[in-house]
């Protein structure tokens, strides 16, 4: 039996009018955020690790153009404007890193592919001499093999940097720039008192 086609809208809030979708997210208090290492000021803060690997999940499963926005839903007494301005900040500053991060190490890898190929070249340079003029030699048959496999294994791993990493490289910018561009929400909803955190308690001066 053949499995029902995915769909996003019977899974993520969808407005029919704008095309987008929403990604809800539930915390408790600001500082849920962020990594729970991080004690670096609110804006400049790396966000959780979970929460950043959900969003990534989401942002598969979403339509690529369709636009995003993110809401976030917080208790009612933890509303603070400053630190509301500063998350949405955070957002934009710690995606923008992300972004350069993977494109700086997409450029690396061009260096790598560069190195690979002259590696290969030189070995089946060297396997061709070592064939043509240098044959008499003992065991010349099985250096010029290992020089052989040698340049196609260097070869191997150009493809496999061009074709692998390099696309897993261009599919997580294209991620984070997709999450840098959505539009950030936010929600606050009212919890019985005894449920409701106080933000002294709750959330970390930043």
């Amino acid at each position: 039996m053949r499995e029902p086609k995915f769909d996003p809208k019977k899974i993520y809030r969808f407005d029919a009018q704008t095309g987008r979708f929403f990604i809800d997210v539930d915390l408790d208090y600001y500082r849920e955020l962020y990594s729970q290492w991080d004690f670096s000021p609110q804006r400049n803060r790396d966000l959780d690790a979970d929460l950043l690997e959900y969003l990534r999940n989401c942002c598969e499963e979403i339509p690529r153009r369709a636009p995003l926005s993110l809401t976030l839903s917080l208790p009612q007494n933890v509303y603070n404007p400053q630190k509301e301005a500063r998350a949405t900040e955070g957002f934009d500053n710690f995606f923008t890193y992300l972004v350069r991060r993977e494109k700086n190490r997409s450029r690396n890898y061009y260096s790598i592919i560069i190195k690979f190929l002259i590696i290969g070249a030189l070995l089946l340079v060297l396997a061709s001499l070592l064939e043509n003029y240098l044959a008499e030699l003992p065991h010349s048959e099985l250096l010029v093999e290992g020089l052989i496999i040698g340049a196609w294994v260097s070869i191997w791993e150009v493809f496999s940097v061009l074709f692998f990493k390099l696309s897993d490289h261009r599919k997580k910018i294209a991620i984070y720039h997709r999450l840098q561009k959505a539009r950030i929400d936010y929600r606050y909803r009212s919890m019985p008192t005894q449920q409701n955190p106080t933000p002294d308690e709750a959330d970390l001066q930043s």
